[in-house]
């Protein structure tokens, strides 16, 4: 992945490098900052490109948020960082994004968020959480846009983001008897559609009733796979589920279009003949299958993610020129690109 940097950037687009820096102070030239540096991608060249040709109708489209679930049924596989990370590089191309944590873990929560502290300096839990405006909405029937607005909070990296703790489990079986538990949390959604471009959704490591109700929410879904024994068969599972959501007869549940962007894949150890083969294996599965792998973004096994962890900070920030936040960028513009597309069609089928 070749690191470019501004006066390269000039001379490929014919622009000189006070207009680079222009364009990209402007969202249109997606860059990192490594040091006093600004660099750039091929992607970030082909997304330039592609917002400087549509950039009349990108201008035009009312904001209507796409909501895209990233889902593993295990843990560990950088879920969570691939969620915040890909949600900070999106806001920083101009788009508003909203992160809801729905994972009682909470390690969304606890990276991007100020901790909620008491004036004796002891941290408490946040007030209001996702599970707060689930349950109001569960027993009232209805759940006004100030209200959910009530629980959201500006993270760190620039994104706004709703909360979620453990107490989240202890209202899940209150939720699987509820007679709308199909559309309880697309509502919740469908509310605070119109203040966002992107909700994503950092779903817990399982492929039961909050990943069913955070799919059938969902425009789009990202999977995270780890390089390693099953991989596939974690994915085929989870794509098992997205048919069964899509199939869904249910009025009420109605799901969305559920097309999944791609399949991100993490802690790779290319130095490795056991990373290279299952690398390989989904690739396989890939091309036999019609998904998209991220195979030229892969993010590598690294101190440097669990130490940026450690320190709430971005990858992206700290590491900008590693091969882990040139992955991440490069993905995220590509989801950016690959929706925007999408929403190009919808205006021009008249949905919009």
């Amino acid at each position: 992945m070749k690191i470019k940097n501004v006066k390269q950037l000039s001379e490929e687009l014919n622009l000189n490098t006070s207009n680079v820096r222009i364009k990209m102070s402007e969202g249109k030239l997606p860059f990192l900052k490594a040091g006093r540096a600004f660099i750039s991608t091929e992607k970030g060249v082909e997304y330039y490109k592609f917002i400087e040709e549509h950039s009349k109708t990108l201008e035009s489209l009312k904001r209507s948020a796409k909501v895209i679930s990233f889902v593993n049924h295990k843990g560990g596989c950088s879920k969570t960082t691939s969620v915040y990370t890909i949600a900070s590089l999106l806001e920083k191309q101009g788009n508003k994004v909203l992160l809801v944590d729905l994972d009682p873990q909470g390690n969304s929560t606890q990276t991007v968020l100020e901790p909620h502290v008491n004036d004796e300096g002891i941290t408490l839990p946040f007030p209001e959480t996702i599970k707060n405006i689930l349950i109001e909405r569960k027993a009232n029937g209805f759940i006004s846009k100030e209200r959910i607005k009530q629980t959201v909070r500006k993270s760190n990296f620039g994104f706004d983001c709703i909360p979620c703790d453990i107490s989240l489990n202890s209202i899940i079986v209150e939720l699987q008897n509820s007679s709308f538990k199909e559309i309880l949390l697309k509502e919740i959604l469908n509310e605070v559609a119109d203040e966002y471009d992107y909700i994503l959704l950092d779903t817990p490591p399982t492929l039961g009733f909050s990943v069913i109700s955070a799919l059938t929410a969902s425009d789009y879904i990202c999977i995270v796979s780890l390089a390693e024994a099953f991989s596939v068969m974690g994915v085929e599972q989870t794509l098992d589920l997205v048919n069964q959501i899509k199939s869904q007869t249910s009025v009420l549940a109605n799901p969305r279009a559920l097309e999944v962007l791609g399949i991100i894949v993490s802690k790779v150890e290319m130095n490795t003949n056991i990373s290279r083969h299952f690398v390989g294996e989904l690739e396989a599965f890939g091309e036999d299958t019609g998904i998209n792998i991220y195979s030229d973004c892969l993010i590598p096994k690294t101190t440097k993610i669990p130490e940026s962890q450690a320190t709430r900070e971005l990858i992206t920030d700290v590491d900008p020129k590693s091969e882990s936040s040139l992955s991440y960028f490069d993905i995220a513009m590509d989801i950016d690109m690959n929706v925007k597309k999408d929403r190009i069609l919808e205006k021009l089928k008249g949905g919009l």
